[in-house]
């Protein structure tokens, strides 16, 4: 035991005097109990074994329909043990069930009790309402996506039409001065072939607001196209050794956005000499990875609580997924994205 320090700064021979685990146990159950927030303890087994008032104002349950229950039977749809699974990390998000029969978007943070002579060993649970957040989420991804779309549009149905009209009358001039053997129309031909190259680049950039019809099958044809893209560029390959099947539209949606965003950031930043995007699925779960082996770290790993990265994040949570964003100075960085099928 450590002496503490007495008015001088020096150590005294007093020993510290200990609190007994069992009055800390009494005042973490009042503080639990009178705190606003809304606080559960889960025993081991799952079982709730603390309500307080800030969950019965949170989720319309009292104290003693839930007391002993397994904290399953606040879950709002069937996913059960595997939703439980979550907890035990640090942060989660989860759908409850309110009394009332209304789901409630949630975030429930967590830390492992050990067992004392008032409680079982378990967890302490902190939930917090994120409906709203969840909410503005997806409605800045949503007008950012329909945006993006209709800027896609306007690209390709007006400026495409516009610039393959004035390259049919570029070469219409070639042609008649070709007639009049003008020294002229070698330069209207390369004028007319530049205007062709230009129409390519905006159906490409257009294709990249605009991406193909994200059927099932949609992601793959997707992803192909980027790596198409960009290797015009820099040596960039698309891998899927078996058909992946996203039914989820807005899922696949997502998935191609972090693809496509993390292959922008490392194109401006990181110098990459190769990039590989992977697409495979194990049973229910489907995982995307880019990998890029440039030096330098782009903006999602450099820095993480950017709006780049927290956008990827969003477009995870969106999916129901997970992101890990990882950079080695050796191999370079590593985007990957696991979500349901």
């Amino acid at each position: 035991m450590i002496p503490p320090f007495d008015s001088s700064g020096k150590r005294t021979s007093r020993p510290v005097s200990r609190v007994s685990d069992e009055t800390l146990d009494t005042a973490l159950l009042s503080l639990l109990q009178s705190s606003s927030l809304a606080c559960i303890l889960m025993d081991r087994s799952r079982n709730i074994q603390s309500w307080n008032a800030g969950a019965e104002a949170l989720l319309g349950w009292k104290t003693e329909e839930v007391l002993d229950r397994p904290l399953s039977h606040l879950l709002a749809d069937d996913s059960g043990e595997n939703q439980l699974d979550r907890i035990t990390a640090t942060r989660a998000d989860l759908c409850l069930r309110k009394k009332n029969g209304e789901s409630l978007e949630v975030q429930i943070s967590s830390s492992k009790l050990p067992a004392s002579s008032l409680m079982k060993a378990g967890f302490i649970l902190l939930l917090q309402d994120i409906t709203e957040k969840k909410f503005l989420e997806g409605a800045l991804l949503e007008a950012s996506e329909r945006e993006q779309r209709r800027i896609g549009q306007e690209l390709h149905n007006h400026l495409c039409q516009h610039l393959v009209g004035a390259a049919f009358s570029a070469k219409a001039l070639a042609g008649a001065l070709d007639r009049d053997h003008s020294s002229h129309a070698p330069q209207l031909h390369e004028l007319a072939r530049l205007i062709n190259d230009a129409v390519t680049q905006v159906r490409d950039v257009s294709r990249g607001l605009h991406p193909v019809e994200l059927d099932a099958a949609g992601l793959m044809s997707a992803l192909q196209e980027l790596a198409n893209r960009v290797a015009q560029m820099t040596p960039c390959s698309f891998q899927c050794d078996r058909h992946v099947l996203v039914k989820n539209t807005i899922a696949a949606l997502n998935a191609y956005r972090i693809a496509q965003e993390t292959v922008t950031a490392a194109l401006q930043k990181s110098g990459p000499k190769k990039i590989e995007i992977t697409l495979s699925q194990s049973g229910n779960s489907i995982c995307m990875a880019i990998s890029v082996d440039g030096k330098q770290e782009s903006e999602l790993t450099a820095n993480p609580a950017g709006i780049a990265a927290k956008t990827l994040h969003y477009r995870a949570q969106a999916m129901q997924g997970t992101l890990s964003l990882e950079f080695n100075p050796d191999r370079g960085t590593r985007v990957t994205c696991v979500f349901p099928s």
